[in-house]
């Protein structure tokens, strides 16, 4: 990533002023940030107003194999009733939300994802959101999700090159939402 970028000196406002929509409900976009809920249509249009390819969005997705969530299983029913943000901190169990190391990028995400297609997951496995069920039951996605499965390199590649086209578009241009 190159150094030295021009940020915006402000917030971006969360709703876009020119939304974007296909045919479904779940392809809107009408905010700075993609919903969670898009659908293949709408991770289209919303990278595409970026000026980012298919192949780009299915790597910038990459990074949903970092993090982690907390799951409920375990936590003590005093918390179950009155969920609080220190039981949330507290919680005894921190699950990734995609693969066994949230805290390093790998190809993992795409494994799991075709994993998920085929039906072979355990319960609890994965915690996927609709847009990264979106892009293997996209046939047009898919392929990319199947190509970086098999070649860590070329996600590698594709999402450092992306992910500098998206800063690129997104830092400083007031033309972007």
């Amino acid at each position: 990533i190159k150094l030295g970028r021009v940020d915006s000196a402000v917030a971006d406002d969360r709703k876009r002023r020119r939304i974007l929509r296909m045919d479904t409900d779940r392809s809107v976009v009408d905010t700075t940030l993609p919903s969670p809920a898009l659908d293949s249509d709408g991770l289209r249009l919303y990278f595409g107003a970026l000026g980012l390819s298919e192949e780009e969005l299915v790597a910038l997705c990459g990074a949903h194999d970092l993090g982690r969530h907390v799951t409920l299983l375990n936590m003590p029913k005093e918390c179950l009733k009155n969920l609080t943000r220190t039981c949330l901190e507290e919680a005894p169990v921190m699950m990734p939300f995609v693969s066994e190391g949230p805290d390093t990028i790998s190809n993992a995400y795409f494994k799991k994802l075709l994993k998920w297609y085929d039906r072979k997951v355990e319960m609890g496995e994965v915690a996927f959101i609709p847009t990264d069920v979106a892009l293997v039951v996209d046939e047009g996605l898919r392929i990319h999700v199947q190509r970086y499965s098999r070649d860590e390199k070329a996600f590698f590649d594709n999402f450092l090159s992306a992910y500098q086209k998206l800063v690129d578009a997104s830092a400083t241009t007031n033309n972007r939402y």
